[in-house]
């Protein structure tokens, strides 16, 4: 049992001295505690609420001895747990059972009546800071109120092989100089301030003005006309000019009065036949000035182009018989509005995390902790973390002792604990979290509790840092889009997808969504998920493997996720006014390191 001992306090994160060991050996066998992961979890939690969290000694098992283990035989001795827990499910987080308790509380009525800890809920009372720090470090904050792991077959995140080790950096961009100069903390403490720019009648989207589920079809085709009218024409624009388009061919107009064969331009939504992902045989295309009729696209003439569902292109081939169009070129570029000049007057330093931030079989945590352990030690200008926090989906979610949102309450405030006040926060929505609107575009989330450093932000958003404009969206949108566009010899695959986001002026172009569990509203769309500029930094969390990249000079990182069964990742950047030898006017590449971390 030494052996299992050991191993439950090394997942504790305590080292155990070779006595501490021999004490602990001996009271297991003195007050007949034959489970390791019983006697740890006693201490652990006897340690937090009279000792403030401090590591086994001879002394403290003492007193550990004393106010616990003879308690408890005087009232009738050692019960077994109820529920199995194996050592290889045992997580730190399991101490919630005990809750952050205060000197007085009557933690021995936990360790005796376990029955009534199985069926009503134990909220304990606020803690000193000093406790919350150690429960912290002990990494019991996040798990909900009378919630214990299960021992149940070991999750993907646990048992897939784990790519490097954690503080590795798995990717970088940027100035040189500025990556080797940068200590990745915040050298000034500075309030950021945060302004919404995704805004309809001077509003951004909160919970207070939405009103969803209630458009009506005739409404829907009405936002999809109006879209591919003003994308198309300035597809036209960019391609062919007002000369050039008075002096082409249109399709439908010119169809009767030419050949078969003779080259028509034709502006329309990519549609599939069957709702689902493209392939070369199920493309269609709703051509403008048509009500009835879809062109069956044919691409054995293409020589590169790509496409998904949604798509406003314009298509140049002819119709050689039927309602069949044979593409010989694609056209899917229009002029962009760049990115608005940096305006930063010192540098800033940003931490972006993306969730889900618990593994998929448990409620307990790890790698937010893990996150927050960093952003102790480097207490960046900006956290950004985007939902899911408390996935609706999630497995052991049923298991929660506590509504949603107080849950989601408790976790808000250990973070903001931990970050303190020169950090500004800034949360984005999810609709796959259980406490927030399951609708895209996702209002903000609400606490009752406010945090004068803290935003609450919707999905998407795009909003203006200081003088940087950011855009952000925890909707995959990538892994949407790749998964059900069609691409013949286009590139490489993530440039073009951004480049989609970019050239369709929205966060979320595809048409019917991606998910099929999606709850895509057209009007809120229309109005809070328009990406009529480009930003500065845009952020776009996404299952695809993390990346950075500079496309048409926007910063586009996809930090990957926190937790992942590949490791999970983070990003940190920081921006300046200017690089250490520049000589221009600041731009993207000189003004700006970014890093990949594995947490």
């Amino acid at each position: 049992m030494e052996a299992e001992l050991k191993q439950q306090f090394d997942e504790m994160g305590v080292e155990p001295t070779a006595p501490v060991l021999d004490k602990c050996m001996e009271l297991a066998i003195s007050y007949n505690v034959n489970d390791a992961t019983e006697f740890v979890e006693q201490w652990m939690a006897f340690s937090l609420s009279h000792l403030q969290g401090d590591e086994p000694t001879v002394a403290n098992l003492g007193e550990f001895e004393r106010k616990v283990l003879q308690t408890r035989r005087e009232k009738g001795g050692s019960k077994k747990p109820t529920k199995s827990i194996t050592t290889s499910s045992l997580d730190t987080s399991s101490l919630a059972n005990y809750g952050l308790m205060e000197e007085d509380d009557p933690m021995l009525n936990d360790y005796v009546d376990e029955s009534t800890a199985s069926t009503l809920p134990h909220t304990p009372k606020a803690a000193k800071n000093q406790s919350r720090a150690s429960a912290l470090k002990a990494g019991v904050l996040f798990s909900p109120a009378s919630y214990s792991p299960k021992a149940t077959k070991a999750s993907p995140a646990v048992t897939a092989a784990v790519e490097g080790k954690p503080g590795d950096v798995v990717d970088s961009f940027g100035h040189p100089k500025l990556m080797a100069a940068s200590s990745w903390q915040s050298q000034v403490q500075h309030t950021v301030p945060v302004l919404q720019l995704l805004r309809h009648n001077d509003a951004p989207l909160t919970m207070s003005n939405l009103r969803y589920m209630n458009d009506l079809l005739h409404e829907r085709c009405d936002d999809l006309h109006d879209r591919l009218v003003d994308i198309g024409q300035a597809l036209v624009e960019k391609k062919l000019g007002v000369k050039g388009a008075a002096e082409c061919s249109w399709y439908p107009q010119d169809r009767h009065t030419l050949d078969a064969l003779h080259m028509l331009h034709a502006v329309g939504m990519i549609h599939s036949d069957d709702d689902g992902p493209l392939d070369a045989h199920s493309a269609l295309l709703a051509v403008l000035d048509t009500e009835e009729k879809l062109l069956a696209l044919n691409f054995s003439q293409l020589k590169s182009g790509s496409i998904f569902p949604g798509q406003v292109v314009l298509a140049k081939g002819f119709i050689p018989r039927g309602d069949t169009f044979v593409v010989e070129e694609l056209h899917t570029d229009r002029k962009l509005t760049p990115p608005p000049p940096l305006k930063v007057e010192r540098e800033l330093q940003f931490v972006v995390a993306a969730g889900p931030y618990t593994n998929s079989t448990d409620m307990c945590y790890e790698r937010l902790h893990e996150l927050l352990n960093y952003l102790r030690e480097h207490r960046p200008d900006v956290l950004l973390l985007t939902g899911p926090f408390v996935e609706a989906e999630h497995k052991a979610i049923n298991e929660l002792a506590e509504t949603f949102d107080a849950f989601f309450e408790k976790m808000i405030a250990g973070i903001m604990d931990v970050v303190g006040s020169s950090t500004s926060v800034l949360l984005i929505s999810s609709q796959k979290d259980a406490m927030a609107a399951a609708v895209y575009p996702t209002p903000a989330y609400t606490l009752r509790k406010t945090y004068p450093n803290l935003q609450l932000l919707a999905d998407p958003s795009l909003i203006d840092l200081d003088g940087i404009t950011l855009g952000v969206s925890s909707t995959d949108v990538l892994d949407h889009l790749l998964s059900h566009e069609f691409a013949a010899n286009a590139g490489e695959r993530m440039h073009r997808a951004i480049n989609h986001l970019f050239h369709q002026g929205s966060f979320y172009p595809l048409c019917p969504p991606g998910d099929e569990n999606m709850s895509y509203d057209s009007q809120l769309a229309a109005k809070f998920a328009q990406l009529k500029q480009l930003p500065n930094v845009l952020i776009l969390p996404s299952d695809q493997r993390h990346f950075i990249r500079m496309v048409s000079d926007c910063l586009v990182i996809n930090p990957g996720r926190l937790v992942d069964s590949k490791g999970g990742t983070f990003a940190r950047f920081l921006v300046t006014p200017t690089a250490p030898t520049a000589t221009k006017a600041p731009n993207m590449f000189s003004s700006v390191a970014c890093q990949i971390q594995r947490i």
